[in-house]
């Protein structure tokens, strides 16, 4: 295991709304639990945001947790901090994984993606995605726009930096 989400996923949500999660991430689902002990099922932080995000974010609780920790280091007042506690304190719902793996995706995340008979889960490294698989293929079209620091013909690897230790 890697310790970290990878991979692409495509997989059907029933008609109870219930979307499994790929078995790897459950293994880290479970590890980023505090409270996650052999026998239960691990809990995971789901952000929304706002409508400038067409994707679920999924975080392990502890990693959720870290964020926070750096969200409240900011300038109180600031509208940074303000922003990220709104984000990541504030539009956040939590899920628990079902005994065969399978979280239940509320009407309100339903409705934010529009989807209904099939989810995209999309490893990120330290979270995971869930889209409309429309959107994101549409999104992935986005990466193919040139600007000035991204040449899209190139292999992406290029642009992973050099190890200057």
């Amino acid at each position: 295991m890697f310790g970290v989400f990878i991979g692409e996923h495509e997989n059907k949500i029933d008609n109870k709304f219930r979307l499994s999660i790929p078995a790897d991430f459950r293994r880290l689902l479970e590890e980023g639990d505090p409270k996650w002990e052999p026998g239960k099922n691990p809990t995971m932080a789901i952000v929304y945001g706002d409508e400038r995000r067409n994707f679920l974010e999924v975080f392990t609780v502890s990693d959720l947790l870290k964020v926070l920790r750096t969200v409240t280091r900011m300038p109180r007042g600031s509208a940074r901090r303000a922003a990220l506690q709104k984000l990541y304190a504030t539009q956040v719902q939590t899920a628990t994984l079902d005994e065969t793996g399978r979280i239940v995706l509320s009407a309100k995340l339903r409705e934010k993606l529009g989807i209904d008979g099939l989810a995209a889960i999309i490893g990120a490294g330290e979270t995971f995605q869930i889209w409309k698989p429309e959107t994101y293929a549409e999104n992935d079209a986005l990466l193919l726009r040139e600007d000035e620091d991204f040449d899209p013909t190139l292999d992406p690897s290029v642009y992973l930096p050099g190890d200057e230790g």
